[in-house]
């Protein structure tokens, strides 16, 4: 295993310390792994390959790694125990009488309760872990600003130490924050789970087959942390305590890895074969007809007069976006069920993120609809300035009704480009499933519940911390107002000058021929030309302007505003009186303008 990570390693070119980030491990830990000493854990095996590995060379890589990851962990004799991390559903698959299966579930929610109390002092130590390493930082910005005040080869010295170490304690601050998040994620699963295991054997106690004794099992060591990893040591010993950190953020994430990996709190991405692909082929090709038909119909209902056939048409586009073969196959046997009047067989089990991305693509295949029929008025009514603004969103959301937010499709690019001919693994065939308890569960309830905790932090902490849909669905409406604003100001703009013309070379003359007119009245008796004088105030002009831009020094500068004063008084005296005014305001303004640049420039100081 370690070999093969290793030849991965020098393929890809990279180093250990270019691990740390993507594998969540220090570079201690990582060349432990790499050379043998520890063995890896299934996560830290599938960043380490993400890291390292093209995405059309993933999916074959990470398959001989958890082969090799396999034979390394796992005795010759297989054990007969089931993971505890199976669904609450396959408990009854597992045992052949209630007693048993109720025993293993017991079992279970003991190993769940241990895992609990573990987690939930690893979250606590995460939070003390970084208290410790924010007054580490704290402390050696303080160090940093006294040092930099001191001369010499030694303050230097010390600044460059400082430096690194600030940098190193920052590095650890943030693997700190990601576990302490991290854990208390795991937490609030692994307590969902526990509940549900209680229910199940609840639901057996009050049913009187089985006999339960509820357990809280052994009590967790609740030893104190090593003193290195406490706040003093941080002040006395900056290296011993640093170490004894990352070691202490290893071992907690290798325990993370663990407990997700043992109780499948984490879905893993699946590998797709040849009939999945075409499988997500075919859903793509049906959507993309769905949304056709959903923007056809929507234009024809829009654009006449019968009602009938257009809604139809609309109608069967959001069905066929939706997505309903999956649903329609889960609903069947309930349906025969039901024709047959007997009870049903199985549970009707739902997911509510699936059922999100279909309302979703449905929602999204509505504004396409929209969208295009926005477009086609804007063409023939309203302007060219809306369909800048119409049709690149119209675009985007009807891609986003075909492809957006399917996990399948980006399996299956990335399994096309990758090796076609690997051979897919199977999973054995599960036992046969008893009646249910329940008609109707809910698959991913941790889905949901993730997504409300996601909406409460986003209301509690602010917008900086909120989730990307959070923030796109609170943008959504500013944007579409956004855009009907602009547009409604493009139009109201079109109409102001329709019927007007810009007369650029007339706006020009306006403040060249005054110049002309001054420095030819007044260069009588000169030994230049007029024609040298006019070529130098304009090289001038715009040389100052230049200088101004790049260097941004006082004399530049105060040259500028001299010349600009200068043309302005050029201009008065060579216009006729009664247009200086407007001269004047029209030289004015667009020295005005010039100096917006002049006076800011790429050589500003700032204090």
């Amino acid at each position: 295993m370690a070999q093969f990570l290793r030849e991965v390693l020098d393929r890809a070119g990279m180093q250990i310390r270019d691990l740390e980030t993507p594998t969540r491990y220090s570079r201690t830990s990582v060349g432990q792994i790499l050379s043998g000493e520890k063995a890896p854990s299934r996560e830290f095996v599938d960043r380490f390959v993400s890291a390292t590995t093209p995405p059309r060379e993933k999916e074959v890589l990470l398959r001989q790694a958890m082969t090799l990851l396999k034979a390394a962990k796992n005795p010759a004799t297989p054990t007969a125990s089931a993971a505890p991390g199976s669904e609450i559903a396959s408990l009854a698959t597992v045992a052949a009488t209630a007693q048993g299966q109720a025993a293993q579930a017991q079992e279970q929610l003991r190993l769940a309760h241990q895992r609990n109390e573990e987690l939930t002092r690893e979250r606590d130590d995460g939070q003390r872990m970084v208290l410790s390493l924010s007054l580490l930082s704290s402390d050696l910005r303080q160090r940093i600003a006294t040092v930099e005040q001191e001369t010499g080869d030694q303050a230097r010295s010390d600044l460059k130490k400082l430096t690194a170490q600030l940098a190193s304690a920052q590095r650890e601050l943030e693997r700190a924050k990601a576990g302490r998040d991290e854990t208390e994620l795991l937490v609030l699963r692994l307590r969902r789970r526990s509940d549900a295991l209680e229910e199940q054997l609840a639901q057996a106690r009050n049913a009187g087959t089985v006999n339960i004794l509820f357990s809280d099992g052994p009590g967790i060591d609740s030893s104190p942390r090593p003193e290195e990893v406490q706040e003093a040591a941080f002040q006395t010993d900056f290296a011993r305590a640093l170490s004894a950190a990352q070691g202490f953020l290893d071992e907690g994430q290798a325990h993370r890895d663990e407990v997700r990996e043992e109780w499948s709190l984490v879905p893993r991405p699946r590998t797709v074969g040849p009939l999945e692909q075409w499988r997500t082929a075919t859903h793509v090709a049906t959507r993309a007809l769905g949304c056709t038909l959903t923007v056809a119909g929507t234009l024809a209902q829009a654009t006449s007069t019968y009602s009938g056939i257009p809604v139809l048409l609309a109608l069967m586009g959001l069905l066929l976006v939706a997505d309903p073969w999956e649903p329609a196959a889960k609903l069947w046997p309930l349906l025969r069920s039901l024709i047959q009047q007997r009870p049903p067989e199985q549970t009707l089990v739902f997911s509510s993120r699936g059922l999100a991305l279909r309302g979703g693509r449905c929602l999204c295949a509505l504004l396409t609809a929209a969208g295009a029929v926005l477009s086609t008025q804007a063409a023939q009514h309203w302007g060219a300035w809306w369909l800048v603004l119409l049709f690149p969103l119209t675009l985007a959301l009807g891609v986003y009704t075909v492809i957006g937010q399917d996990d399948r499709v980006t399996a299956a690019v990335q399994q096309v480009l990758g090796d076609l001919a690997a051979d897919f693994s199977t999973s054995p065939p599960r036992p046969g499933n008893p009646k249910p308890t329940q008609l109707i569960a809910l698959a991913d309830p941790d889905w949901l519940a993730d997504r409300r905790q996601e909406l409460s932090t986003a209301f509690a902490q602010g917008w900086k911390p909120a989730a990307l849909w959070v923030k796109v669905l609170m943008l959504t409406p500013v944007a579409l107002f956004v855009i009907a604003l602009l547009g409604s100001l493009g139009t109201a703009t079109l109409h102001t000058f329709q019927g007007t013309s810009w007369d650029g070379a007339g706006m020009v003359a306006l403040v060249d021929e005054p110049v002309r007119a001054y420095l030819k009245a007044n260069s009588a008796g000169l030994s230049v030309t007029e024609g040298t004088l006019y070529t130098t105030w304009l090289a001038s002009g715009i040389g100052l302007l230049v200088i101004s831009f790049a260097t941004g020094t006082f004399g530049a500068r105060l040259t500028w505003i001299a010349w600009g004063v200068g043309s302005v008084f050029m201009v008065w005296a060579g216009t006729p009186a009664p247009a200086r005014g407007i001269s004047c305001g029209a030289a004015g303004l667009a020295w005005g303008a010039a100096s917006i640049f002049a006076l800011q420039g790429l050589g500003t100081r700032r204090p």
